[in-house]
C-alpha cells in the first residue's frame, strides 16, 4: 500500500506540479550532512531535502515538492543510509550518472575523499582544497585541546556514531556503545570502565542509563548532522563538538 501511494504521488506531481528547475549548477543533497560536504566541495547552490531542524534527518521521506526538483537537477549527493534513497532510485528512476554516493564521517581522510569526489564532478577543486585545509586545521587544534585536557589518556565511552570524530581527535574509546540502547550486561561493563566522559550522539542519545551509574562521568551530546545550534557546515559541527568536549 505504501509503495502504491508513493507511485501515485510521483504521477500526480510530475503531471501537475509547477516546480521550476534548479539552475544548471544546482546540487540537491539528501540531508544537511551531505549538503555540508557539497558546500565544502565548492557547491554554491545547494538544496537540502531533509529540513535542517530535523533531529533524525536520515528518516526523512520525500514530499510532493521534492519530486520535480529531483527530476530536474544535475547532481544528487547522498550517503546511502537515508530512507529516501530507495524512493529516489526505485520510484523516480533517476539515472545513476546524476547521483553521487559519499561517505559521511569526521575522519579527515574520508572527509577529504568524499569532498574531492564531489569537487571533481563540479570542477571546483581549488575551493575544495581550501575548505579542506580549514577543516584539517580545526581537527588538529581539537586534538591539541583534547590532549591538554587529558582526554586522550582517560577512559571514555563513545557512541557508535561518534567514533570517527572521537578517534580523529585522539580519543581512544574504552568502549563503543549504541546505536541501540545498551542492555543491562553492557551497562555493567561500561560502568566498570570508570569512564570520566560519555560521548553520546545528539541525534539518538542512548547513554543516559550509563550516566546514572557513572556518577563522576560527564555526558556530552555531540552532533553529526549540521542544523542544531546554528550549525550549517562541517567546520561548524567540528567547532561545536570540540567546544562541548573541552567545556568545564
Amino acid at each position: 500500500m505504501r509503495s502504491q501511494l508513493f507511485i501515485l504521488l510521483i504521477f500526480c506531481c510530475l503531471s501537475s506540479c509547477n516546480n521550476k528547475p534548479l539552475p544548471s549548477n544546482g546540487v540537491i543533497a539528501t540531508t544537511s550532512w551531505t549538503a555540508a560536504y557539497a558546500q565544502a566541495a565548492g557547491a554554491t547552490n545547494v538544496t537540502v531535502l531533509a529540513p535542517y531542524e530535523m533531529v533524525h534527518p536520515s528518516e526523512y521521506e520525500l514530499r510532493p515538492g521534492d519530486i520535480g526538483r529531483l527530476s530536474k537537477t544535475n547532481l544528487i549527493v547522498y550517503a546511502g543510509y537515508e530512507v529516501m534513497v530507495n524512493q529516489i532510485k526505485a520510484g523516480l528512476k533517476i539515472p545513476e550518472e546524476k547521483m553521487i554516493k559519499i561517505v559521511t564521517s569526521y575522519n579527515f581522510a574520508e572527509i577529504e575523499e568524499s569532498v574531492m569526489l564531489i569537487a571533481k564532478r563540479l570542477g571546483t577543486e581549488p575551493t575544495a582544497i581550501k575548505n579542506l585545509k580549514e577543516i584539517k586545521q580545526l581537527l588538529l587544534k581539537g586534538r591539541l585541546d583534547v590532549q591538554e585536557k587529558g582526554l586522550d589518556k582517560q577512559p571514555v565511552l563513545v557512541h557508535f556514531f561518534q567514533e570517527s570524530f572521537a578517534r580523529e581527535l585522539g580519543i581512544n574509546p574504552s568502549m563503543i556503545f549504541g546505536p541501540a540502547p545498551p542492555e543491562p550486561k553492557q551497562i555493567l561493563e561500561m560502568a566498570r570502565t570508570n569512564a570520566v566522559l560519555i560521548i553520546d550522539n545528539a541525534h539518538n542519545p542512548v547513554g543516559g542509563s550509563v550516566k546514572d551509574i557513572l556518577k563522576n562521568g560527564d555526558n556530552k551530546l555531540l552532533l553529526n548532522f549540521p542544523g542544531l545550534y546554528q550549525t550549517r557546515t562541517i567546520a561548524d559541527v567540528i567547532r561545536y563538538n570540540i567546544d562541548q568536549l573541552i567545556a568545564k
